[in-house]
């Protein structure tokens, strides 16, 4: 009797998995069409993606970051703990702890921090995203980033915003400093910031000479559409959206090789795809120019370099903290990139470095 009960729950369990299958298929076949409709006729996103202007798309996430409720309100960060699944361990959501205590653990080691959260697209680009969206004078902004960023400061971190440079850049050429169907900032528009963050890195540490590492650079075009063209899955012939062209500056080696990172450099990146998104294969936006290649040939020096895709609030101050603290002895400044979205959605779980 037992064994002909679990053959029936197994019977049941497998054409219930077969009914979801079937529905999968259908709802997969159906999906982008529909999707083109909603797309060109109303232009009409999805739960990722939102339809801009001009072609433009923007991450749900991103939009969310600048419309809504401040990061750092008590009601707010309370209600990311209690929407958690119970099998799920709550997030921490508030920030400053995190980064004040990442601070310290390299301040105590005669490490300096650089923190670096980039601005979302929306931030810069509003006014591609709805008609009025960016008014005269002003960004759409979270409203607690400000407040952010000056008790940060106010901890003694230092903090090099790019939102202000960005902003000029596109005010005073009147170009793209995103991609239009994607996440992420524009190869130019980050090597911009990669120049200040290689000024705020002299004037913040002394470093010692180094051998010229003698780099060499090319450009190449990379011709692609976006993450966020991917989130909307429309059909692989539609006409809606048309790749758009990034000329990449590729750092390499003196002997030709790509660029590597060396573990014993004093500067080491941490990042997420805003940095990786030139230096990734797989994000499709070419290789060996990157972040952390760029800001090693603006200073002249090797960089070392840990670096995930998601999960900025955390994911590569995990890795540090994992880490081998020999990867530390030679550093003199930490570089602390992510998308300032994860202020909002990230986990600033407490991960303090290991004794020395």
């Amino acid at each position: 009797g037992l064994i002909a009960a679990n053959r029936a729950v197994l019977e049941g369990l497998h054409e219930f998995e077969k009914s979801l299958e079937d529905e999968s298929r259908l709802a997969g076949s159906l999906r982008p069409g529909a999707q083109q409709l909603l797309s060109g006729r109303l232009g009409a996103g999805n739960e990722q993606a939102y339809v801009g202007r001009d072609g433009w798309l923007f991450y749900r996430p991103d939009v969310e970051f600048v419309t809504g409720r401040g990061f750092l309100e008590e009601d707010v960060r309370q209600r990311r703990i209690r929407t958690v699944a119970e099998w799920t361990a709550p997030p921490e959501p508030d920030p400053r702890p995190a980064i004040i205590q990442l601070h310290r653990d390299l301040e105590s080691r005669g490490i300096a921090l650089i923190l670096v959260p980039v601005p979302v697209k929306p931030t810069i680009h509003g006014e591609l995203l709805a008609t009025g969206a960016a008014r005269a004078g002003e960004r759409p902004q979270n409203p607690d980033y400000d407040r952010f960023i000056q008790e940060i400061r106010g901890a003694g971190v230092t903090v090099l915003d790019p939102a202000d440079s960005l902003e000029q850049a596109r005010q005073t050429s009147g170009a793209s400093q995103y991609l239009a169907t994607d996440t992420h900032w524009r190869p130019e528009a980050m090597e911009m910031v990669v120049g200040l963050l290689a000024d705020a890195v002299r004037k913040r540490v002394r470093l010692p000479d180094v051998p010229d590492p003698g780099f060499l650079t090319n450009s190449a075009d990379i011709s692609q559409r976006g993450d966020v063209f991917g989130m909307l899955d429309l059909p692989e012939r539609q006409s809606l959206f048309s790749p758009e062209t990034a000329t990449i500056r590729q750092i390499r080696q003196a002997d030709g090789s790509s660029w590597r990172p060396t573990a014993d450099a004093d500067v080491l990146l941490l990042g997420d795809s805003f940095a990786n998104i030139y230096s990734l294969e797989s994000m499709g936006w070419g290789t060996s120019a990157g972040m952390a290649e760029q800001l090693s040939r603006a200073l002249g020096r090797p960089v070392d370099r840990m670096v995930q895709n998601d999960a900025g609030s955390f994911a590569t101050r995990e890795m540090l903290a994992r880490a081998d603290p020999q990867r530390l002895a030679p550093k003199r400044v930490v570089i602390y990139q992510f998308a300032a979205r994860e202020l909002a959605f990230g986990d600033w779980k407490h991960l303090p470095l290991p004794a020395r």
